[in-house]
């Protein structure tokens, strides 16, 4: 029950986050430290992807959608998430479907208001 009131809520992000976006970029509370993403990828096929996270005001918020070129990058810099903390990293590749798997935003490898990358394979 509970996976699938996970995938229900997913669900329900991606489709806000494809009709508008919900997080926006804006300042960040006192000592936080905050980030914005970028996803590069070793893969030769393209790739889609969004986010799902804690923002620089700490609510819990789906980004919207991005393409990356086979063996490209792509910045998500419209977005702000909080650094030391995971992001749910959603992404899709033709060969394999939908996928989501945790990633840390590094507070020690990005300065406040930095870009931190992600890789994918």
């Amino acid at each position: 029950m509970r996976g699938l009131k996970r995938k229900a809520a997913v669900a329900a992000l991606a489709a806000a986050a494809a009709l508008g976006g919900l997080a926006a970029p804006g300042t960040a509370y006192a000592g936080d430290k905050y980030a914005s993403l970028r996803v590069c990828s070793r893969s030769t096929e393209p790739v889609k992807f969004f986010f799902v996270g804690e923002n620089q005001y700490g609510d819990w918020v789906g980004s919207r959608f991005w393409d990356i070129a086979p063996k490209g990058c792509t910045s998500a810099n419209e977005y702000w998430w909080l650094a030391g903390r995971s992001v749910e990293f959603h992404h899709r590749k033709p060969s394999t479907g939908w996928r989501w798997e945790p990633r840390l935003v590094s507070a020690n490898d990005v300065k406040n208001g930095g870009e931190y990358t992600i890789w994918i394979g």
